[in-house]
């Protein structure tokens, strides 16, 4: 029986065999090492950011929901929702290709051919990411059984998380 083979993925300059690909995890480990305790603490660290903005927001908008009996409360929790998409999907489909929480992790995220994400692919990314987990964490425990800690979102939207190797500016 054939041994199975994981699809590459292909970087500009990270251990390029003569094919030109960075292929599986097992080959490349650097790109994975730490990667799914790494995201929960970037996760955590964009929390932070957002719970902090979105508090002083609500907090300086308080006056005008009291004002105005409640009717602002929905566009507020609407604003609220989209500031959170447009985070993800400015940072991660911006330059950085990673949150702010991402980066002090030394994560970003690529594309499946290894290039950066558009706005496109992060929107996706994060709108799949907010409805899979405001039902269920179970989907997210799809990376514990994969190698490349991928995450149902991410298999969804086309990105694998990796570690940002320094000196590369590929990975």
């Amino acid at each position: 029986m054939a041994e199975q083979k994981l699809p590459a993925i292909q970087l500009e300059s990270l251990g390029r065999d003569e094919s030109g690909s960075v292929h599986d995890p097992l080959l490349h480990p650097e790109l994975y090492e730490g990667v799914a305790a790494r995201r929960v603490l970037a996760f955590l660290v964009d929390m932070l950011i957002v719970g902090t903005v979105l508090g002083v927001a609500w907090t300086a908008a308080f006056v005008l929901l009291v004002v105005s009996f409640g009717l602002i409360a929905l566009p507020m929790v609407l604003g609220s929702i989209a500031f959170v998409i447009l985070y993800d999907v400015l940072t991660i489909g911006g330059p950085s290709a990673g949150t702010p929480g991402m980066q002090v992790f030394g994560l970003k995220a690529i594309n499946w051919t290894g290039g950066r994400p558009d706005n496109v692919q992060a929107l996706l990314l994060s709108v799949l990411f907010w409805a899979i987990s405001s039902w269920s964490l179970l989907p997210l425990a799809v990376a514990l059984f994969n190698p490349r800690w991928r995450c149902v979102h991410d298999f969804l939207s086309g990105m694998v998380i990796v570690r940002r190797i320094p000196g590369n500016s590929a990975a």
